[in-house]
């Protein structure tokens, strides 16, 4: 049911345009229906102009030529409406309004097994067609939303590091941007693609593309892949599958892949798609290139590309050991991609996007109250979160795999302390947060811990004089400049004072390796100017220095050069207790340290 009216131009002369406006109704024809898609089209179906209607059902279309067209009204999950045709002249506006057609479209009595020959733009009254005019209407939905490009996106960017088998996480990279554009993401131009291909692979570089709304709605995607449906329910249980694939004869890079809908609402979930036709050796093939484009739905009817995912293999050049020729492995998995935060337009935030997979879980002190100030984070990925008041955390927006999360604190830095780190699985789907818990060792268990890797000296030290003195001792400390910032790469010498300690054995440290020469011992800082001394003679006078850094100090244990003919930049004399065998020595270089002075900071 519609009604029809023409309005002539009170200029026609002036006019630019032919313009064809209306509202979309209910069945009572008073209510209005807002979030449906309006189309101008001609008597071959073919899409001149389209528009979502307002809440208040009313729309606007523009004819570009004057000839003979009706107007098509969409709804995701009912059946079309079309108006009869009308003429419209040069300069002319018509009003059109619809009573939408109540007829609700149900996929889920639709079998596979009914349509396992593959179609290109299949004829009425088939399943394909069914489920393709579902996929056809959020897809052009998105696609306008793309065109007009109103909302402001809060957008974070992922470039991941796999393993081989795509189920561990090496590393990870993360950006974060906002600003007003067209869309989150945008494919290339159909023509482009149809014609060179989805991937560009040469010595140089790699570069692949995946699929917007706007290619598979195009003529040029649509001539050259054929559909049919299919289910899987191991990866998409409970959806309909439109699946699709290049017509025999593409020798292009191709894609084939599946558009999955809920049969119970008909909406658009995603696009599951893998590369064809590569120029790839068979190792490389076997990571099975592809991606993942997400589609999700806005109130007001639009529809957007809220996170997609490239997955391409990551090559490693190795020998061939029978043939000694040089050829591609498969070293890993590079997955790009993207994942909308929030959309904003004119009327505020209208998404804020799932969390996605979370852990969460909480850092306990040594008294098994929650430690405020921790850093929580996934070893390799730019993952973090930092622990509340009660110790709590949660680390969110991450994908399906296995994750090492660890944990750090202020107090654990002076000793060079890492915690050894859980792994934790990420369950596609899973709605509660992965589960793990820490608890922060003792500082006994801390000082207990720090030389474990390396081997105590089973003699004791003995000095010129012939004292004897046990190797128990244990200093730390950091190295810092004179803003307190700290320098990696110090070197931080060790002398018995007035005593040669040649007897003092090489420490083997596996965070660095320890120098050792004639007449002492040199540990260096780590990145962050932490060093960390074992094994120490107690009870007796140690001088403690920095004499340079590492590019500059060169040391040979076999060069007979005694340690204290190197120049000492100031430094500090201390005592470790065999009553108390762990002690720590901060020690500071001024700005100039080019013309070093270095002076005890702290010791405790």
């Amino acid at each position: 049911m519609f009604s029809l009216l023409f309005l002539l131009s009170v200029n026609a002369s002036a006019a630019t345009g032919q313009v064809v406006r209306g509202r979309l109704l209910d069945t009572d024809g008073a209510t209005a229906i807002g979030g449906a898609m309006i189309s101008l089209v001609d008597d071959r179906d073919r899409q001149l102009d389209r528009n979502l209607t307002r809440q208040s059902g009313l729309y606007q279309l523009m004819a570009a030529a004057e000839g003979r067209y009706r107007v098509r009204a969409d709804r995701i999950g009912y059946a079309t409406t079309y108006s009869d045709y009308f003429e419209i002249a040069v300069g002319d506006t018509v009003l059109v309004d619809l009573v939408a057609r109540v007829e609700a479209i149900s996929l889920a009595g639709i079998e596979a097994e009914g349509e396992r020959r593959c179609r290109v733009r299949p004829e009425e009254g088939l399943a394909v067609t069914r489920v393709w005019d579902e996929a056809r209407k959020a897809l052009e939905a998105a696609a306008w939303t793309q065109e007009r490009g109103y909302y402001r996106y809060e957008m974070m960017g992922i470039e991941r590091q796999m393993d081989r088998e795509n189920r561990r996480v090496v590393s990870e990279d993360r950006s974060y941007g906002g600003g007003y554009r067209q869309t989150p993401y945008v494919s290339l131009p159909a023509e482009e693609l149809m014609q060179e291909g989805f991937a560009r692979l040469t010595p140089v570089e790699s570069v692949y593309w995946a699929p917007d709304a706007a290619v598979l709605l195009s003529d040029e995607f649509l001539d050259t892949h054929c559909f049919r449906v299919r289910r899987d329910g191991n990866r998409a249980p409970g959806l309909i599958g439109l699946a699709f694939q290049p017509v025999p004869g593409r020798n292009l890079p191709e894609i084939s892949g599946t558009l999955w809908i809920d049969p119970a609402t008909s909406e658009l979930e995603r696009l599951d798609f893998f590369y064809e036709n590569l120029n790839l050796p068979d190792a490389l093939l076997a990571a099975a290139a592809g991606g993942t484009v997400e589609f999700q739905a806005l109130p007001n009817g639009t529809w957007i590309v809220d996170s997609w995912r490239i997955r391409v293999p990551r090559a490693r050049v190795t020998t061939n050991p029978f043939t000694r020729r040089a050829e591609s492995v498969l070293d890993g998995i590079s997955v790009h991609g993207g994942d909308v935060l929030r959309v904003h337009g004119n009327e505020g935030t209208v998404l804020q996007a799932d969390p996605g997979g979370r852990i969460a879980g909480v850092v306990f002190d040594s008294l098994r109250g929650g430690l405020a100030g921790a850093r929580v984070y996934i070893e390799g990925l730019a993952s973090e979160a930092v622990t509340s008041t009660d110790g709590r955390f949660e680390l969110v927006h991450l994908q399906p795999g296995v994750y090492s999360v660890n944990f750090s604190h202020p107090y654990l830095e002076p000793y060079s302390y890492i915690p050894k780190p859980f792994e934790v699985e990420v369950v596609e789907g899973a709605t509660t947060p992965a589960q793990i818990n820490f608890v922060a060792p003792t500082i006994t268990r801390i000082a207990n811990s720090l030389c474990h890797d390396e081997e105590q000296p089973d003699e004791r030290t003995i000095t010129a004089h012939g004292d004897s003195f046990a190797n128990d001792g244990i200093l730390m400390g950091q190295v810092t400049d004179s803003t307190g910032a700290g320098l990696p790469g110090a070197m931080v010498r060790v002398l018995l004072r007035s005593f040669d300690i040649s007897r003092l054995t090489e420490p083997s440290s596996a965070g660095a390796a320890i120098r050792v020469a004639y007449g002492g011992a040199v540990f260096p800082t780590d990145h962050n100017g932490y060093y960390r001394a074992c094994w120490l003679p107690v009870d007796i006078d140690l001088r403690i220095s920095v004499v340079g850094f590492d590019a500059d100090v060169e040391l040979d244990a076999s060069s007979g050069e005694p340690l204290w003919d190197l120049a000492e930049l100031q430094g500090a004399t201390l005592v470790i207790p065999s009553e108390a065998p762990v002690r720590t020595l901060d020690l500071r270089v001024e700005s100039n340290w080019l013309l070093p002075s270095v002076s005890p900071q702290t010791v405790r």
